[in-house]
């Protein structure tokens, strides 16, 4: 496109329309005034990609119970979302089972990979949290590049609004957030019925998605995003239907109005309660957490969690050109382009995947 834009929205919109048609080694493209492919351009000094920085499996401070995966072992299924994959792995014991792999090739993504890892790997068993499966590692250095977890079909709550919801359930998430955040010092920090499966051979309740997640008091914690005030949102959007309340920034949402408002049931929700006993439950629970003893930084939970930091890639030389002479220093950088990288004869990971497959049906498992 040849004018210029106040946005990159429109350039967006017009590389989705023409993206599964270009060859993998197309880096640019010229588009018309009216959305017509003109040109395209395979010269790499076009090819803006970045690479990131992978950690190496070693400065992973991982439980032994915990698997390692190759990248190259997995087979696609479907795409569920922004950097998460359905998966199978056909060469291992049971190549029927299906997991969902979630993994980074952005440096704006590395800290969230790198955190929801090292805590999910780290939690105990719980009958309501999604199960953790393998820390997945590349095929060419052994470095860390994403997880998977195991999956449960039948779609989310979200996703799934047909089956009736239980009361059961609803204990479930609050047993689940008080151990997470009274015993564990974590808040889970995005309750909301997108996180939430049902696991229909155990008939249980399952909380997922650990990627907004902190340890209570640290850097990413946000008492605006509280698991307390999470759940009633939660229950109030999947008993009338309307998320508009928490259609702002978290900052904003004020969850006083809902515990003061009626409660219209939608006519299309099933519950195998009154919604008096739904909002009874939540009420008794809400001035429990308030009276009881509360959680200002995760080492005072009784079994709080701990990891270590996204760790350092090592120094690299990089050459600033002034007017007069070149400077070498040594930064830390975090990602590089691949031009360079391919110019100093690096190994570099490849993400490139065909377009997404037409005939895998639909991967969530509802009918």
């Amino acid at each position: 496109m040849d004018e210029e834009l106040e946005s990159e929205d429109p350039a967006f919109e017009q590389l989705y329309k023409h993206i599964d048609n270009l060859a993998p080694n197309v880096y640019a493209i010229h588009i018309s005034p009216d959305g017509s492919l003109i040109s395209t351009s395979t010269d790499p000094k076009d090819d803006e990609t970045r690479c990131v920085y992978y950690p190496p499996l070693s400065t992973i401070q991982r439980p032994e119970h915990v698997k390692i995966l190759l990248r190259s072992k997995l087979e696609e299924l479907g795409r569920l979302g922004s950097n998460v994959d359905l998966v199978a792995c056909p060469q291992s014991s049971d190549p029927s089972k299906r997991l969902i792999f979630k993994y980074y090739f952005l440096f704006q993504h590395l800290s969230f990979a790198w955190h929801e890892m090292n805590l999910w790997i780290r939690l105990p068993k719980h009958p309501n949290i999604v199960p953790f499966d393998s820390i997945v590692i590349d095929e060419l250095e052994g470095r860390f590049v994403g997880f998977t977890t195991i999956y449960i079909p039948g779609g989310t709550l979200e996703e799934n609004k047909a089956r009736p919801f239980k009361l059961k359930w609803l204990h479930q998430l609050i047993n689940v957030i008080d151990e997470l955040n009274l015993n564990l010092g974590i808040a889970h920090q995005d309750i909301a019925p997108r996180n939430l499966l049902i696991d229909e051979a155990t008939d249980s309740l399952m909380l997922f998605d650990f990627n907004f997640s902190a340890r209570i008091g640290m850097p990413g914690y946000s008492e605006a995003r509280n698991d307390i005030k999470g759940t009633l949102f939660t229950m109030y959007e999947i008993i009338t239907r309307n998320d508009d309340l928490r259609a702002i920034r978290h900052e904003d949402q004020d969850v006083s109005v809902i515990e003061r408002e009626d409660w219209a049931k939608h006519p299309d929700v099933l519950l195998d309660h009154p919604v008096s006993e739904f909002r009874r439950v939540l009420k008794e629970w809400c001035e429990k957490r308030r009276a009881g003893k509360q959680i200002t930084t995760y080492k005072d939970a009784t079994n709080f969690l701990d990891w270590p930091p996204v760790p350092d890639p090592p120094l690299s030389e990089i050459e600033t050109h002034y007017v007069r002479k070149t400077v070498k220093e040594a930064k830390m950088l975090y990602d590089w382009k691949r031009t360079e990288l391919k110019e100093q004869g690096k190994t570099i990971l490849n993400w490139q995947r065909p377009p997404q497959r037409s005939n895998l049906g639909d991967p969530t498992g509802i009918e």
